[in-house]
């Protein structure tokens, strides 16, 4: 085994060209000695093949290439994580950044646990504008989480502190990527099926990049919530329902699930920025990812105007989760990990 294997940063992107500079430069700029760098363009309308012919010149690695036409986010994953013919692989969406020493810290453990299909760690949580807002970490103190302990979890949703992971090529292509795989929760789908594949992962919870989260409800990513729903059905049904059965797990805890993950969503779906078609689609799809008595109070509550009350208590109770979450995880860690604040 290399000492220093070379390693694919794969960088997704449409319409970020304002972000794509710091974020492949992130890339570029890694302490690691053998990197090489891919951006593929999924038929962007804004500046990015200006940006990307700069880029090209001043680095390189990088490797730049544009679709002819869009294929959404699971086709443009998948053609480009396809492409390097590297042991190891990074995903980074074009709005987050690493830090410099993301890949050399993050190599040796995907070598010290060959079981591992990817690596994961703790993340600064950034704006819109590149404003630190807080540390997202995992409430984990072992490094290893095997594959039958990381399936269970993950029935409570994609057990990561954010969506930027370095994978081993060979899980992702057991598993051919995202290939007809859900559009934008394809990160959770992988998770759980590296997990049915037999493969565990490796968290380190020391801070390596920096994790881009919107909270302008005016631009068009909040709309995708339907695509979120319709991915969270097909990985009940297609992904871990499957699995479940197939180890003769009891399957009633995914059904417990399904209606938590309807009623946690159903606040957001009363947003003003849905229309009231767009609303009674998004009420259909609640009711088929976790149909329940206590959903549909919960519908009929939120068509009376309360959505602000139960937005606002949901905010809360994920902001303590998160508190309690970092405080577990530096009591348990002790002084053996840094736990750098935002500046």
């Amino acid at each position: 085994m290399s000492e220093f294997p070379l390693v694919a940063i794969c960088i997704p992107t449409y319409n970020q060209a304002r972000y794509l500079v710091q974020s492949v430069t992130s890339a570029c700029n890694q302490t690691y000695p053998n990197i090489e760098v891919w951006v593929a363009d999924d038929a962007s309308t804004d500046e990015t093949p200006e940006v990307m012919a700069k880029l090209c010149q001043q680095f390189s690695q990088v490797h730049y290439y544009r679709q002819p036409k869009n294929l959404g986010i699971a086709g443009n994953n998948t053609w480009l994580l396809s492409q390097p013919q590297t042991e190891f692989i990074v995903r980074l969406d074009s709005d987050d950044v690493l830090l410099p020493n993301y890949v050399e810290t993050l190599v040796p453990l995907l070598q010290k646990y060959p079981e591992a299909g990817y690596a994961h760690n703790a993340v600064h949580e950034i704006d819109e504008r590149g404003e630190n807002r807080s540390v997202r970490r995992i409430a984990r103190i072992e490094e290893f989480q095997n594959a039958e302990d990381a399936l269970r979890a993950s029935v409570s949703g994609y057990r990561v502190a954010a969506n930027i992971c370095m994978f081993r090529s060979k899980a992702l292509r057991e598993l051919k990527y995202y290939e007809n795989r859900p559009e934008f929760v394809e990160d959770y789908d992988l998770a759980v099926r590296i997990a049915d594949a037999g493969y565990g992962n490796v968290y380190s919870n020391e801070i390596l990049a920096c994790y881009r989260v919107w909270t302008d409800i005016n631009t068009p990513r909040p709309k995708r919530k339907n695509l979120q729903l319709k991915g969270y059905i097909r990985i009940f049904e297609e992904s871990l329902q499957p699995a479940f059965q197939r180890r003769s797990w009891d399957t009633k805890v995914l059904k417990k699930q399904r209606q938590k993950f309807a009623i946690i969503h159903s606040a957001y779906c009363f947003l003003p920025i849905y229309n009231q078609q767009e609303r009674d689609e998004l009420v259909g799809l609640l009711k088929q990812l976790g149909d329940s008595t206590a959903l549909r109070l919960r519908i009929f509550l939120l068509s009376l105007g309360l959505a602000p009350f139960f937005e606002w208590q949901l905010h809360t109770e994920l902001k303590l989760k998160g508190m309690v979450k970092s405080w577990l995880s530096k009591l348990k860690t002790g002084s053996t990990v840094k736990t750098a604040e935002p500046t």
